[in-house]
């Protein structure tokens, strides 16, 4: 198939989608914006009222408040079930890194309020879930390195040289560039009008043949994204930048106002509509169609590639069985709207009427320049007494209150808003409390069952594609903060192992039935207790449970801070029988006893075989002193006799060495010659 014959499908199917700029839907979208915006309906005439209601807005806000909170007070927006016990922890892992996408990388708050809002006011709301690369950079000075400090800054790819200077003594003063590629999951609300829908799309979107978004960017953008753009691509300019609807949002504040953007004088800051289209379609000629996604600028192809799923998910607050589309809060209103706005004019002309009445007067007979000007205390002045007459207008009083409470509780209805006004009648405020609460629990069941198909439709869709974004995209793990504590997350081991359930809580107005309900589970659990059947019927675990609910009505945000599930904590120490651990104790004690007895024996036996011990070495030291000395005295005895012939031998041996001196000197004087002294005790003694 060439790129002709698939622009030609593409033109077609856009051609005969719901949702184009002349069609049906468009036209009731553009309406619904302006009866919120309290638009004039056309019909005015000048010099009467001209007020328009706001029940459009009045509903559309008055449920907005709940349904946030029923979405955001929980930081567990969802909840992913694991398919296998072994997938227990990574189940647990993927709930909190996926809410934390959501929340922390994302505006989640941001995204599902524009999502809802655009659904309660336009039928459906959209959001565009996608992965997108980018490359950061950051610059760094380095003054004075050494040559290896230098060598290993410097290595890399992803690492730029912008300036370099080899300095006297070898080091190096350098500027780098650090460039670092990254990728995230970004969610992005979309406009209606930007999405073109085949028209036999049933419920779920991603079960469409034909899905078109339609959003506006520069060519420069376009670059940056990959794409080979020419600077005169054309566009298609006329029938995405006048939609009516657009301009509906717009137009209010002039936000929408038609300025001529710089790409006439920066071609590539030129804006233009971009086109990117999901079809079911036989590119490849084999006789299957097969899912691809094109992206188009005008007739110009950017891209063409295959695609496993439609990157746009959608919900409605009001399902209609077999259509994409379903009702906004609008369609129920509007009409009530009209009639209110028309009904507060009529009472206002009326009153109008009553302060500014008319007059008939006697032709000639008054003075019309008194009569056409009116002020407080004037004066008329006339010819004859009864020459000016009013003209009586009837009152416009409980009939037409009366009308409009009435299209008030008609609005309620349909909407579930309950609103009471303030001083009930005796007979009234008999039955309040039960009325009351009858009433707030039929509107609680309203908003709940809007949240509840808002959660199934695009909130769990839009989980899904999260998941399986980051499990597709994200190349590396990733340390982040999860439940208070540092984590490694590695979404490339979760595909295709989890079941997801949407956590959908109960709003603020049923926080005291929350408060109650646990306090009851509590109160019976502790009951059960009582009677012996802990461990049976009641564990820790589900003591945890209940206190952990009745912490998440009060603070939904904190639960987790104020106690701590059983399975974290160590296993207990097992529990000894009292009449065992006594016996134990008795043994102990008797045990203890007897080697305290034989510690004394073997002490005092120690301290005998001391004393025999001691006198023994008494009576060796004894014998050993008078043998000693004998041997003492004949070892002094050798050794005189040894000191006198060593002195005599050494005097000889001096004189004969003052001879020999005294004959090599020519007969000089001698030195005197060392004494010796021999000591019968020292020894020899020079």
């Amino acid at each position: 198939m060439t790129d002709d014959e698939l622009l030609n499908i593409i033109e077609h199917e856009e051609a005969n989608c719901i949702g184009t700029t002349s069609g049906e839907l468009s036209t009731q979208r553009q309406k619904a914006m302006e009866y919120y915006y309290s638009q004039p309906y056309g019909n005015e005439v000048e010099g009467r009222s001209q007020v328009v209601t706001s029940e459009v807005l009045d509903a559309v806000e008055g449920i907005m408040p709940s349904l946030m909170n029923i979405f955001t007070a929980s930081d567990e927006i969802v909840r992913f079930e694991p398919q296998g016990p072994e997938d227990e922890a990574a189940a647990q892992q993927a709930t909190d890194y996926v809410n934390y996408i959501f929340s922390r990388v994302n505006n989640g708050f941001l995204v599902l309020y524009c999502l809802f809002k655009d659904a309660l006011l336009q039928k459906n709301g959209f959001c565009k879930p996608y992965w997108e690369e980018y490359d950061s950079a950051e610059k760094e000075s380095y003054k004075g390195l050494s040559e290896d400090a230098f060598t290993m800054l410097a290595m890399g790819d992803d690492v730029e040289i912008l300036a370099h200077t080899k300095n006297n003594d070898g080091t190096h003063d350098a500027v780098l560039r650090k460039s670092k590629k990254s990728g995230k999951v970004c969610l992005d609300p979309v406009p209606p009008e930007e999405v073109l829908i085949a028209r036999d799309t049933p419920n779920e979107l991603k079960k469409s043949r034909f899905v078109e978004h339609r959003s506006k960017k520069t060519i420069s953008r376009l670059r940056e994204e990959g794409f080979t753009v020419p600077d005169d691509v054309g566009s298609f300019e006329s029938s995405a930048e006048y939609n009516m609807e657009r301009l509906a949002r717009t137009d209010y504040d002039d936000s929408g106002s038609r300025q001529e953007d710089s790409g006439a004088l920066d071609k590539a800051m030129r804006e233009v509509w971009v086109a990117e289209a999901y079809l079911k379609v036989d590119f490849d000629g084999d006789g299957i169609a097969e899912s691809r996604k094109i992206i188009k600028v005008g007739r110009h192809i950017l891209d063409n590639i295959e695609f496993d799923g439609i990157a746009i998910v959608s919900g409605t607050p009001i399902l209609m069985p077999h259509k994409i589309y379903g009702l906004s809060l609008a369609d129920l209103v509007m009409d009530i709207q009209l009639v209110k706005s028309t009904i507060t004019r009529q009472l206002l002309d009326n009153g109008y009427n009553q302060n500014n009445q008319q007059y008939e007067v006697l032709d000639g007979m008054v003075n019309m320049a008194d009569m056409l000007t009116s002020r407080p205390g004037g004066i008329k002045r006339v010819k004859a007494i009864g020459s000016i007459k009013p003209i009586v207008a009837p009152l416009l009083g409980a009939p037409f209150t009366g009308l409009l409470q009435y299209f008030d509780q008609v609005k309620e209805s349909r909407v579930g808003k309950r609103s009471f006004a303030p001083g009930p009648g005796a007979d009234v405020l008999k039955g309040t409390a039960t009325g009351a609460e009858i009433y707030k629990t039929w509107d609680d069941e309203r908003t709940l069952l809007i949240a509840r198909i808002l959660a199934e439709t695009c909130v769990k869709e839009l989980f899904w594609k999260i998941l399986e974004l980051v499990s597709k995209h994200q190349t590396a793990p990733q340390i982040v903060k999860l439940r208070n504590q540092w984590v490694q997350v590695d979404p490339r081991e979760w595909k295709n192992k989890f079941n997801m359930t949407v956590t959908v809580g109960l709003g603020t107005g049923s926080q005291q039935t929350v408060l109650q309900g646990a306090m009851g589970i509590m109160g019976i659990q502790f009951e059960m207790l009582k009677a012996g059947m802990g461990g049976q019927t009641v564990t820790p675990e589900n003591f945890y449970n209940s206190a952990k609910e009745y912490s998440k009505a009060v603070f939904p945000k904190k639960a987790d801070q104020f106690f701590t599930s059983p399975k974290l904590m160590p296993p207990p120490q097992p529990q000894v029988d009292p009449d065992l651990q006594l016996k134990a104790q008795k043994a102990q004690m008797s045990d203890a006893q007897k080697r305290d007895k034989m510690e004394q024996e073997s002490q005092m036996h120690a301290v005998d075989v001391m004393k025999e011990l001691e006198l023994q070495k008494r009576e060796l030291a004894h014998d050993a002193g008078r043998v000693g000395a004998e041997q003492a005295h004949d070892s002094r005895m050798k050794g005189a006799d040894m000191a006198h012939e060593a002195g005599m031998g050494a005097v000889q041996m001096s004189h004969d060495m003052n001879k020999t001196a005294a004959k090599g000197n020519g007969g000089a004087a001698s030195s005197p010659s060392p004494q010796i002294i021999v000591d019968q005790n020292e020894g020899l003694k020079a």
